[in-house]
């Protein structure tokens, strides 16, 4: 069986005619006809197993089937969610003709096992290298805009913790027992504050003041 898959994001104001249009004219150019067309409107950021209708078209399919998509990137949220769709649809005997890939596209190929099974494998392989190189971008631009905060002297991390003004008074009031017995929850109640911000600021002034 052969079966198109459209999707476009809930974000587009445009509808899914473009790619219909597109892959009628495929399958009426190679002389098919489209089992069934599916078509998902979902947020470009969800992962091709989290998109209701192209699960439940993944149920569907066999081996031997075909998915037929305008654009590659439409069959995952990122090139690793592509390169894992591609991988497990290959497992599953199924295969993917996308419109926008040179070798993916030409319909003598996709009837040719061998000659298909190569083509993916290099389409995988060339999909995995671009998705690292973007990763060294992304790891590239924040350690230059860290190096240019830097430079201007900005401190990086988290802010420190500020002690209230009367927090190193009323600790002493209560470290030489003038609060009675006072237990440390009870100690933080009173100073308006929880356990765990209460043992931070303590952590302050014993071990980064020296108190």
């Amino acid at each position: 069986m052969i079966f198109g898959y459209m999707r476009i994001s809930t974000k587009d104001k445009q509808t899914t005619d473009r790619q219909e249009i597109t892959l009628k004219h495929y399958a009426e150019s190679n002389g098919f006809n489209f089992d069934d067309l599916i078509a998902e409107k979902v947020s470009g950021t969800v992962k091709a197993n989290n998109r209701p209708e192209y699960t439940r078209l993944k149920e569907k399919m066999r081996s031997g089937d075909i998915l037929v998509i305008s654009d590659l990137d439409r069959l995952g949220r990122d090139a690793d969610d592509v390169i894992r769709e591609l991988k497990e649809l290959k497992e599953m005997g199924i295969k993917v003709v996308a419109l926008d890939m040179p070798y993916m596209n030409e319909w003598n190929r996709v009837n040719d096992n061998s000659l298909y099974d190569m083509v993916i494998d290099i389409v995988i392989t060339i999909k995995a290298h671009m998705a690292q190189q973007e990763r060294e971008k992304i790891v590239s631009r924040i350690n230059q805009g860290l190096a240019v905060a830097r430079a201007k002297g900005k401190k990086l991390g988290r802010p420190k913790v500020q002690l209230p003004a009367n927090f190193l008074k009323e600790y002493r009031k209560f470290k030489e027992g003038k609060y009675g017995d006072m237990t440390v929850t009870a100690f933080a109640r009173m100073l308006g504050i929880g356990r765990s911000t209460l043992y931070k600021y303590i952590n302050i002034l014993e071990v980064e003041q020296g108190y």
